[in-house]
């Protein structure tokens, strides 16, 4: 009977904290203290902090290792040309896509048109306080004087030397060297790598169970790190700005729906299972604006619930999730049309490609790169469009705290809906056989 009863209390326990209803009086109670309680969430905000920090902690010894595993094993089996066709074309149109969404979405609401006269004092006095503002916040940690480059970001893809790249959390450098090792352990012979192999699945299921331990505190996470937030939003901005926030929002939940049946449709289940089993990765991705802490939480999701084959999985999702960067795509594009509408440009068929294009590309630069500092790969678009970055900079740098939850929530959601489309569906787990 003792042996019975023990093991019943913690799963209750463990039940309980990760209930929806949680969750709920979390995310309330994050919305209640940084609205009305901003002194408690200078207290309480080292904890969201800490916890975020466990979360990014896993993230690069679960990308190292899975990775180097799929693609090491991937090699060896017979069906490598196969994904690595899939990945060439889902990809590139996934991309494509949700940039032509987002400027049509753009085009036709018009969020920087047919503004009140009051808005546009608002927005003018703000871009007129942008040179001193940006001259105070940008020096110093961001590097201002380094303007975005496409061509350093894909000179600088190789490390030299790993264990810097990994110390920094250097996530791109450390991606491509687990494709290299990868694809060299592919080519061994299978005596030689079996240790090797055992070591990185060893390190991959270690790091897995760390981040089924921090679920448990998700409700506490939430809570903290919701109500730092809020807590640096300014109201008069968020009304100015009121327009370009609900079209944005829109779009990103009109992705997140067609997302969400491109899922659907790969996985043959109902959409009400699609729709129970995402709700980790789209709760982590709102919550730490952090698309690499969610990555492990795809991945489970992916494989656990919605049974694609894991060793696919394993190679495409942290593809899709560091390389694609949908999100930032998405970001990008509405924010180019917002400030050409809002400096009355007229956008042509060749400014319409420029913005679709650019987007793409500087939305694929933000690979690694967090914050405020992903912002300003919007000059790789304005600047082709001949627009000032340093003027409207100021405006999106406000409204970042707002709407950095949902690129994140893009990135992440339509990488595994484009990870869905490429991997393989494992029947045999759905009809309970293993």
């Amino acid at each position: 009977m003792k042996n019975q009863y023990i093991p019943q209390s913690n799963p209750i326990s463990i039940t309980w904290l990760s209930s929806p209803w949680a969750i709920l009086v979390s995310v309330a109670l994050g919305i209640y203290i940084g609205t009305f309680q901003i002194g408690i969430t200078k207290i309480i905000a080292p904890f969201g902090i800490v916890y975020l920090g466990l979360l990014k902690m896993c993230v690069l010894p679960i990308l190292l290792s899975a990775i180097t595993i799929s693609i090491g094993r991937l090699m060896k089996s017979q069906n490598a040309a196969q994904y690595v066709r899939r990945i060439l074309i889902a990809f590139p149109v996934g991309l494509l896509l949700v940039s032509i969404i987002a400027v049509a979405s753009a085009q036709i609401t018009g969020p920087g048109q047919n503004l009140t006269s009051s808005t546009l004092e608002t927005l003018g006095i703000l871009v007129n306080k942008s040179g001193l503002d940006l001259e105070i916040s940008l020096t110093g940690p961001l590097p201002v004087e380094k303007q975005p480059d496409l061509s350093n970001f894909l000179l600088n893809l190789v490390p030299e030397n790993i264990f810097n790249a990994l110390s920094e959390g250097q996530t791109l450098k450390v991606l491509v060297f687990a494709i290299i090792c990868g694809i060299s352990l592919g080519l061994l012979a299978a005596d030689s790598t079996k240790t090797i192999f055992n070591i990185l699945d060893s390190t991959y299921k270690t790091f897995n169970q760390v981040i089924s331990w921090l679920t448990i505190a998700l409700p506490f996470g939430l809570c903290s790190l919701l109500a730092n937030q809020l807590s640096k939003v300014g109201i008069d901005v968020i009304f100015s700005m009121l327009n370009f926030i609900i079209i944005s929002i829109g779009t990103f939940a009109l992705i997140y729906c067609l997302s969400t049946l491109v899922i659907w449709k790969q996985t043959k289940q109902s959409i009400f299972e699609v729709v129970s089993a995402l709700k980790e990765p789209t709760i982590l991705a709102l919550v730490t604006t952090s698309s690499l802490a969610c990555l492990p939480a795809s991945i489970s999701t992916l494989t656990k619930q919605l049974f694609f084959d894991r060793q696919t999985i394993n190679l495409v999702a942290p593809l899709s999730i560091t390389l694609c960067r949908f999100g930032s795509v998405i970001y990008f594009a509405l924010a180019s049309v917002f400030v050409a509408q809002l400096y009355q440009t007229q956008l042509g068929w060749l400014e319409l490609f420029i913005i679709v294009t650019g987007s793409i590309l500087a939305g694929m630069a933000t690979s690694g790169v967090t914050g405020i500092l992903t912002l300003t790969m919007l000059s790789l678009v304005l600047d082709q469009l001949q627009l000032p970055i340093d003027a409207v900079l100021v405006l999106f740098i406000a409204i970042d705290p707002i709407m950095d939850p949902f690129r994140t929530l893009a990135i992440v959601h339509t990488g595994i809906a484009a990870t869905a489309v490429i991997a393989d569906s494992n029947k045999k787990k759905k009809k309970g056989i293993y």
